[in-house]
């Protein structure tokens, strides 16, 4: 196991080493909690299917693509990042590895922060204005088409970035990401400040923003309004992405950061943003599956039983 000090470049370009201790202590818990979320993901998409409730429900299409989307983030991306730290280099070493971790990295990751922030308002729509779903031909344009295209945005503009950009490839194995993606090596300015501030800081700040207003207005009609009955009934669907959206109070440091260096102060945060705010970024898609087995009474139900059921099982099995 090569533990020796590497150079790491984060999504920002800060530069910073790794220690063999930092590299270690990150190892491990990566392994730790990619091996307890994997068979959790697993678990709740299972259920997703194969209850036809959860399943049809519209406030679940979105969660079920954020669902699809962070389990290839934990296998995929976490993996590839899990290797470098073990071995020192990326494995494999092929520029289709190199291509497909980035396109992850990039395309899926920032998908998912662009697609909770849909959420956020989709949610606001669903629970305060719900009468703008009712008919078929608004659901199709207020919840399907945006659902689509906030979905598919950010994969769309990464394959062809990574993929068909015409930036020669430089592969680097010793570097994360094999030193890409490359489509930086000639990118004009406006078009950095776009990606970071579309694809990341704008999506983050909508999702706390109207989370924060949600709460605010669900508690004024609940306490004023005296509606009891309507904040019965939407009172899961806000708790579920009150608590998804807590999570990502893990990305703050990193936004944090990024936003004190743009304003002049380069060197801000450099030894801690490569190291160790670059994988924080992380924690979000290895607690988005717990979070949800603890919000939906589902699935919650379901796991009981599964559990119940093989402990009889097992005793069963022992009874002579």
């Amino acid at each position: 196991m090569s533990m020796n000090t590497t150079e790491i470049y984060d999504n920002n370009g800060v530069y910073a080493l790794d220690s063999p201790l930092s590299k270690r202590i990150k190892f491990w818990l990566i392994i730790i909690c990619e091996s307890s979320s994997i068979p959790c993901y697993l678990f709740i998409i299972y259920q997703y299917l194969y209850q036809k409730k959860l399943r049809k429900a519209l406030h679940n299409h979105a969660l079920m693509v954020k669902l699809c989307i962070n389990f290839v983030v934990l296998t995929i991306d976490l993996s590839m990042h899990l290797s470098f730290l073990r071995l020192g280099y990326v494995f494999p070493s092929t520029p289709g590895a190199c291509l497909l971790w980035q396109l992850v990295d990039y395309g899926f990751w920032f998908g998912d922060i662009v697609l909770t922030s849909w959420m956020s308002i989709e949610r606001y729509i669903l629970i305060f204005y719900s009468h703008l779903v009712k008919t078929p031909y608004r659901c199709m344009f207020i919840h399907y088409v945006p659902l689509i295209f906030f979905s598919l945005y950010c994969p769309v503009v990464y394959i062809y970035l990574i993929f068909f950009d015409p930036v020669p490839h430089k592969y680097d194995y010793s570097f994360i990401l094999c030193g890409g993606p490359y489509y930086y090596l000639d990118i004009a300015a406006w078009l950095i400040w776009y990606e970071s501030l579309v694809h990341y800081v704008i999506p983050i700040f909508i999702t706390v923003i109207l989370s924060g207003a949600m709460i605010i207005r669900v508690l004024i009609r609940k306490y004023r309004l005296r509606q009891t009955g309507r904040w019965n009934k939407y009172r899961k669907m806000l708790i579920q992405f009150i608590c998804i959206s807590v999570i990502y109070i893990f990305d703050l440091p990193y936004v944090i950061v990024t936003i004190v260096r743009w304003s002049g102060f380069r060197d801000f945060g450099a030894n801690v943003q490569g190291p160790y705010f670059f994988y924080m970024a992380y924690i979000p898609t290895v607690l988005l599956s717990f979070t949800l087995l603890g919000t939906i009474p589902h699935l919650k139900a379901s796991l009981i039983a599964l559990i119940y059921c093989k402990k009889q099982n097992t005793r069963a099995s022992v009874v002579p």
